[in-house]
């Protein structure tokens, strides 16, 4: 079941690839050609001492034939570029077989594809039975798993003893390839490059300035679509302009006003929250001496925070609770210490705490 939060891992570079592969048909194809997309391909197999030679097209694989190496020179070059006009500007790629290369996938943190091939380098000696020196490697992400934080990889490899006899071998007979692949069922590739920088030939700058020349029109007309409706309609951006001045003063205006009402209601609101939530002292003290029985003397008497604290001598302390509990005036009120009795006078010594709230605004009816 197709789950809504699960993360899309776009691989954008191949989502391009396939993208530009389904366009190409409307591009004419000598202009795919001149791009360096579209051309055929040459395909170059040693095996057992021969060389074996097939060409792709459009029209599908064609077999070429198969010579000893030391006579498929130049002579052969021409004759098979004579007898297929249309591969002259064909892709050449030798193709590695299985006993030739190597091919192993294994899995890496995500974090190692910032530095793949360096990464794959420091590794080599631990996956295959070569050590980097010794081979010539190409490596490439199949797969990211964003829930363990990993990449699954490819390392496809030649080794230097193996390839480069064959190179030398075809560059002796006039057969000098673009790319070195590995081979995949009958005429498939794996889409490596094995091919050493030594044997690599400088391209042709001219795809790259075609592309550059057709991003810099497609800017071009790009503005050319945002910016027209712009200048088309830059009397009506100035009419409004013009209206939004007129206005904008009226409309300060109204602003301050509103601010100016703002701040007085907010003031109105405190000064009535502190009337209603502040208690007054003097309805406190007032109030305190009503609760308090006549035959209970105060020694102490501290404010601080909304909380009062009482100290003195009664002839019932326990009742000095109830008492301020049942005014409007005190809540929360316990003892603070244990209650002991002065033996001199028969007399409780106590120390009580309260919360002293606005008796006017109490929840509590007033006598």
């Amino acid at each position: 079941m197709f789950k809504q939060d699960t993360r899309i891992d776009l691989d954008h570079e191949r989502f391009l690839r396939w993208w530009g592969g389904e366009l190409a048909f409307l591009v004419p194809a000598p202009l795919r050609k001149l791009l360096g997309q579209g051309r055929d391909r040459l395909t170059l197999t040693r095996r057992d001492g021969l060389l074996k030679i097939s060409g792709t097209s459009q029209d599908g694989v064609r077999d070429l034939g198969q010579w000893p190496l030391e006579e498929a020179g130049p002579a052969l070059r021409e004759q098979i570029f004579a007898a297929n006009p249309g591969l002259d500007d064909a892709e050449l790629v030798l193709r590695l077989s299985p006993s030739q290369s190597l091919v192993k996938v294994f899995k890496l943190p995500a974090v190692a594809e910032e530095n793949l091939r360096q990464v794959a380098a420091f590794e080599m000696d631990r996956l295959t039975p070569f050590s980097a020196p010794q081979v010539y490697f190409d490596v490439r992400v199949l797969e990211r798993m964003a829930e363990t934080r990993q990449i699954r990889v490819e390392l496809a490899l030649a080794p230097r003893r193996t390839l480069d006899p064959i190179l030398e071998d075809l560059a002796a007979s006039g057969w000098r390839p673009e790319r070195v692949d590995l081979g995949l069922g009958e005429d498939g590739f794996l889409g490596h490059d094995l091919l050493p920088d030594q044997y690599r030939q400088p391209r042709s700058r001219w795809p790259k300035r075609l592309a550059i020349a057709a991003a810099v029109l497609l800017s071009a007309l790009l503005a050319g679509a945002l910016g027209l409706p712009i200048v088309m309609d830059r009397s009506l951006v100035a009419e409004l302009q013009a209206q939004v001045k007129a206005t904008s003063k009226t409309a300060q205006e109204v602003q301050d006003l509103r601010e100016t009402a703002e701040k007085l209601a907010n003031e109105n609101d405190f000064l009535l929250r502190k009337k209603r939530e502040e208690p007054v002292l003097t309805d406190m003290l007032e109030e305190l001496t009503k609760v308090i029985p006549d035959q209970t003397s105060l020694n102490g008497l501290q404010y601080r925070d909304r909380k009062i604290v009482i100290q003195g001598q009664s002839p019932a302390a326990s009742s000095l609770i109830e008492r301020m509990e049942a005014s409007p005036y005190f809540k929360k009120t316990s003892f603070v210490s244990p209650v002991t009795k002065d033996v001199s006078n028969g007399q409780e010594r106590f120390q009580i705490a309260s919360e002293v709230v606005n008796g006017r605004f109490s929840e509590k009816p007033a006598e």
